[in-house]
């Protein structure tokens, strides 16, 4: 929605990331985008991070509103996250507040061999934290090669499904129309395998098959797919694919470095692998440093969008109806995230099941450590509740 998500591993701190920011607003503001978009807004929900929004009139529909577009940047652990995009419609302005409010506060660092715990999205060097409760387009590939064979190219891809799942491999195959030219190849492609498939469990569908060439040798075309379910963030579609015979730098095609049973072998190495990762309530990573004792004082505030810096209890400084709670419970290394204050509905919402929410950026305060925060909770919790009112070493809203 927002772009291709792009991280730089930068090593940077704060202060070097608003300097950074500060220069590519001088940039924008001087003509310098690609696409001749001009600078509009600049939005600093949190001091690692910036949305800049973007605007340009059309050259021949000079009447017409003009296209918008943005440019985000998120700081986290060092790294910097980026999206660009172009050509929204009249529904810009509530994607921009979704991506102040609730998509850059969920970015984090992700060490390279960290699998996290909790529900949400990862990407290159990073974590989307997300509890998949409504409907986001999610899609995700990586490709990647061999050492030991060069021409051995491997896709990995999943996406979330619509409404209405795709046909499966196998009838999107028997749909796939056969040119005349290539009657004569389709009676010697060699299949290993074709039919159903489950990989613990996951059902999905297979086809393993070996094309000639023209230098007299076949090359492999493996795939295996689920389908997953429909509108289901937690069930999307899986598709992995393996190519032999790939070459580089121009070349077509080039011998397989892989036998036939080589070939199988490896392709049901990689898709045996394939695992379903728990997800539970938010958790730090073991790759991520815990400390054993109280590392912030009571009282420290953090604002949306930062890192935490503490296990134990938060509490917002907004009052009303907020989702899920004044009162959170955070681990270090977690996003901050956005306030949601809930709304009462209409008669047509509440028919519907539905109720308005608007989400705030807002400012954390630790209320109580992990190992003291179940007392503390009981004990204040008609104070807590009351409108400036405050716990010892916590600051009073306002």
């Amino acid at each position: 929605m927002f772009g291709r998500i792009e991280s730089e591993r930068a090593g940077i701190d704060a202060k070097n990331f608003s300097a950074r920011m500060e220069k590519r607003e001088e940039e924008l503001r001087a003509g310098k985008q690609k696409d001749k978009f001009k600078l509009t807004e600049v939005l600093s929900p949190s001091s690692d991070s910036r949305i800049f929004k973007l605007s340009r009139a059309f050259d021949l529909f000079p009447n017409d509103p003009p296209s918008t577009g943005l440019e985000a940047y998120r700081l986290s652990h060092g790294t910097v996250f980026s999206m660009a995009a172009t050509g929204f419609d009249q529904s810009f302005p509530q994607l921009v507040d979704r991506l102040k409010s609730v998509v850059l506060p969920a970015v984090r660092f992700r060490q390279p061999e960290e699998i996290p715990a909790e529900p949400g999205f990862c990407i290159k060097d990073g974590f989307i934290a997300d509890d998949g409760s409504k409907d986001q387009a999610e899609y995700g590939q990586i490709g990647f090669r061999f050492k030991a064979w060069p021409d051995v190219l491997v896709v990995f891809t999943t996406r979330e499904n619509g409404d209405k799942l795709d046909d499966t491999l196998l009838e999107r195959y028997a749909k796939s129309p056969i040119h005349a030219q290539y009657a004569d190849v389709i009676g010697r492609v060699k299949t290993f395998r074709k039919g159903e498939r489950k990989v613990g469990s996951l059902a999905g569908e297979e086809l393993m098959q070996a094309y000639p060439t023209d230098a007299g040798y076949f090359t492999h075309q493996f795939a295996w797919d689920s389908p997953g379910k429909p509108n289901a963030a937690f069930s999307p579609n899986v598709h992995v694919e393996m190519f032999t015979g790939q070459g580089h730098a121009g070349e077509r095609t080039v011998r397989p470095s892989l036998t036939d049973d080589q070939a199988i072998k490896l392709f049901d190495s990689v898709v045996n692998s394939i695992r379903l990762r728990p997800t539970g309530p938010a958790k730090v990573s073991s790759a991520d440093p815990t400390p054993s004792s109280p590392q912030a004082p009571l009282g420290e505030v953090v604002a949306t969008g930062s890192i935490c810096p503490q296990t134990g209890w938060w509490q917002c400084i907004e009052t009303g109806n907020i989702d899920g709670g004044r009162r959170r419970f955070f681990k270090v290394g977690e996003a901050m995230p956005a306030a949601v204050l809930l709304g009462d509905a209409n008669m047509w919402q509440t028919i519907r099941g539905q109720r308005p929410s608007h989400s705030l950026s807002t400012v954390w305060s630790l209320v109580a450590y992990e190992e003291t925060a179940a007392p503390a909770a009981i004990a204040k919790t008609d104070a807590h509740d009351t409108p400036g009112a405050s716990l010892p070493g916590e600051p009073t809203p306002g």
